[in-house]
């Protein structure tokens, strides 16, 4: 099981609700659809774009210390070390991240 860091959450937030559920909402859609697209992208060997679809993941790993961050800096620069278990590694991540972001969010 992951472990997220809240503090930088807690420093940007100032405890604003809508903020909470704003960067909740857009980690969910980001990787959602960034996952699906990294999926797509090696499935036709276009290393090129899923280069791209780690780098604009990779922000959103970062501030919530994911540790796979550094599997999506990783793909970002060599995106041919790119696997369909590895790129479900990074969903099962983000998927744990969700849930501990909105478990988060209900009890501040």
């Amino acid at each position: 099981m992951i472990k997220i860091d809240f503090s930088y959450l807690e420093i940007l937030s100032d405890d604003d609700e809508d903020f909470k559920t704003e960067f909740i909402e857009t980690f969910k859609d980001t990787y959602i659809s960034l996952i699906a697209k990294m999926k797509d992208e090696l499935a036709s060997s276009d290393f090129n774009n899923l280069s791209k679809s780690a780098h604009q993941l990779k922000p959103s790993a970062k501030m919530i210390q994911l540790p796979c961050a550094e599997t999506l800096a990783d793909l970002q620069h060599n995106p041919a070390n790119a696997s369909p278990e590895l790129i479900d590694q990074i969903n099962e991540e983000c998927e744990e991240a969700l849930k501990q972001l909105q478990d988060w969010a209900a009890s501040h």
